[in-house]
This record gives C-alpha cells, sequence and structure tokens, in this order.
C-alpha cells in the first residue's frame, strides 16, 4: 500500500458521488458537465492500483462505465470533441479526451474493463484532428515572421495547438497536445516531426527565468514572468517527451522544476498545489531514472513535503479538494505512486 493510498481511495469516492446524472463531470460538484474535468476525473478513477477493479456491482465502476458513454457519444463527426455536450464545435477539449483513450487502449488490465471496440476508432479520429485541424496555421509570410520576431522575440516557424481551431497556438493547450500524441507510443512519435516541432515550441516559448507562461516569454524586450499552471502542463509534457533524440540541455528544466516547487511551497491555492504537485512529482529520483535523471534538481526540494502539502488540501469530511472534481482529480493523480497515466504500460 502507498503512504496516500487512503487519501485517494476517499477522493475516489467523492469523484464517484460528484458525478452528474447524465455520467458527466462539471469543474464543481454540482455544476453542469464539461469535457475537461470529465476526462481527469476519469482518469483519476481508472488507477489501477488502488482504484477500481472490474466489478460491476462497484459504485466506481459504474461511474466509470457512465462516464466513458458520455464522452464516446460527445465525439463529433470530424473527431473532436467541445467544451461541454452541447457545443458543436470541436476544440482543445480533444487533446485531454485523446489522451485518456490513448491510457485505456494501451493498458491491458483497464483495456479489458473498460474499453469498447469502438474506441480504437475514437481514438485515431481524435488524432487526425488534433494534427490536421488542432495547429495553429504555419506563418508563410517572412515579412510578419519578422515582425513578430521584433515584438514577441519568439520563432514562429515553431506551430503550437490552440485552444480552437483557426487561432494561435499556447502553451497549456500545446502540452496537452503533445501528450495526447506522444503517450502511445513514444518512441515512435517522440521521432516525427509534427511532435519535434511541438517540442521546438516548447522551447521556443520558455521564460528566461524558467517556467512558462501563456506562450510570451518576451514582450518588446522585456522579460514576462511563468505561471504555475503552465510550468506544470508544460512539465507533464516534457516527463514524456523525455526519451527523444533530439531533447538537448536540460537547463530549462532544472529552472523550471525548481520554480515550481516555489509556487507550491508559496501558494494557497488548491488547484496550484495539486497541478503543480503532480508535475513536480514525475521528476522525484525514482521516477526519473526510469528514463532520464534530472541532475541535481530533486534534491533541491522534497517531493515527499509537497505531497504532504497537497494532501492536507483534502477536505476531510468529503474526501475532495475545494468540493471541485477537476481539481480533486489532479490531487488524485498528484498522489498516485503509479505513473499510469503519463507511463502506461
Amino acid at each position: 500500500m502507498g503512504i496516500y493510498d487512503k487519501n485517494l481511495l476517499n477522493a475516489l469516492d467523492f469523484l464517484t458521488l460528484s458525478q452528474n446524472l447524465d455520467g458527466g463531470w462539471g469543474y464543481r460538484r454540482d455544476g453542469m458537465s464539461y469535457t475537461e474535468p470529465t476526462v481527469f476525473a476519469l482518469l483519476a478513477l481508472l488507477n489501477p492500483t488502488v482504484g477500481i477493479k472490474a466489478n460491476s456491482s462497484d459504485p466506481r465502476f459504474i461511474a466509470l462505465q457512465k462516464g466513458l458513454v458520455w464522452l464516446r457519444q460527445g465525439q463529433h463527426s470530424d473527431g473532436g470533441w467541445g467544451v461541454f455536450f452541447e457545443d458543436g464545435v470541436s476544440n482543445w477539449m480533444t487533446y485531454p479526451a485523446t489522451w485518456l483513450f490513448n491510457v485505456i487502449l494501451k493498458i491491458p488490465s483497464l483495456f479489458a474493463a473498460y474499453s469498447k471496440p469502438e474506441d480504437s476508432g475514437i481514438r485515431d479520429r481524435a488524432e487526425s484532428w488534433i494534427i490536421e485541424r488542432g495547429r495553429e496555421a504555419a506563418v508563410e509570410s517572412e515579412t510578419l515572421a519578422a515582425q513578430i520576431r521584433k515584438l514577441f522575440s519568439i520563432d514562429s516557424g515553431f506551430r503550437g495547438w490552440s485552444w480552437g481551431m483557426g487561432e494561435a497556438g499556447w502553451v497549456i493547450p500545446t502540452s496537452m497536445a503533445l501528450i495526447a500524441l506522444v503517450i502511445s507510443n513514444p518512441k515512435a512519435m517522440n521521432e516525427s516531426e509534427v511532435v519535434k516541432n511541438g517540442k521546438e515550441y516548447l522551447r521556443d516559448r520558455a521564460c528566461p527565468v524558467g517556467g512558462w507562461n501563456v506562450g510570451n516569454p518576451w514582450m518588446l524586450g522585456k522579460a514576462l514572468p511563468p505561471t504555475p499552471d503552465a510550468t506544470s502542463f508544460a512539465l507533464l509534457a516534457w516527463r514524456l517527451l523525455l526519451d527523444a533524440s533530439d531533447f538537448g540541455s536540460t537547463s530549462q528544466l532544472q529552472k523550471s522544476i525548481t520554480l515550481l516547487s516555489d509556487f507550491i511551497t508559496n501558494s494557497n491555492s488548491d488547484q496550484t498545489i495539486v497541478l503543480g504537485t503532480l508535475a513536480v512529482r514525475l521528476f522525484d529520483e525514482n521516477a526519473a531514472s526510469l528514463n532520464f535523471m534530472i541532475n541535481g534538481v530533486t534534491r533541491q526540494f522534497g517531493p515527499d513535503n509537497i505531497s504532504r502539502k497537497t494532501a492536507k488540501g483534502q477536505d476531510l469530511v468529503s474526501g475532495g479538494w475545494a468540493n471541485s472534481a477537476y481539481t480533486t482529480a489532479f490531487a488524485a493523480l498528484a498522489l498516485s505512486d503509479t505513473r499510469y497515466f503519463i507511463q502506461p504500460a
């Protein structure tokens, strides 16, 4: 048993009881269902160590089945998902949904318990949408590229992923899109030109002091500060991308991990703490040794201390964090001793 298994079980109970009648989850308990919190609630409930086994009478098993039905039915004919069920325009919600289906299809026990014959097709259509419709358009004009470089000190040749079709790329959607594409086959996908270009986008958009913000590290020659949410999602993506032969220097990651641990230590926001802990714990010495060691960084902070701060945010009565299925799902992932959600096998 892991040290936080009791916290996890209580969190999973909170998520099960927070599910809406339609099968989805809201950002807050009793709020309308949205794709993103539904995906992360399902991802947390799928924990193969302390989560549900394939028992049809268990409330968690029932919640998973209902949630997956809601998600399958929400996919559009073009392969994407909207923000909520009635939203007919595909957008960035496609990235976490694809991430989830890839986890289910990759882990044999989850595949046997929860997958349906149509899930491979759902995943394939979603990945096609991400590649063909989710990326920002290429900047063809040399004049425009030069203006962008002058104003923002960024390279517009690197294409990120957007919140909505036809929009500019940003760090958080780019990070989730890369996870969705790479997680099923890291060795192969890390070497694809689309993914390589996306990784260059994240490198190019990194803030000088470490971390990331929305995607503007500079403005008119002045450095802009990082934010904890963008830094967390970017580090989640980099944890999955570390096997790539083109990775290069780890100095940006070293600065970013230290910076994010400081954000966590000094924050009173449950969302900042749990999301940051999720990212930082992936770089602790035991986990990082699996494929790439970030030398020295993990000794600068205490992952266990950070995890304890996350655990302290749990409501002892409800088992949730901030009365939010969304925040609670990230807390459950952060306190998990297995990395099934980012390194499924």
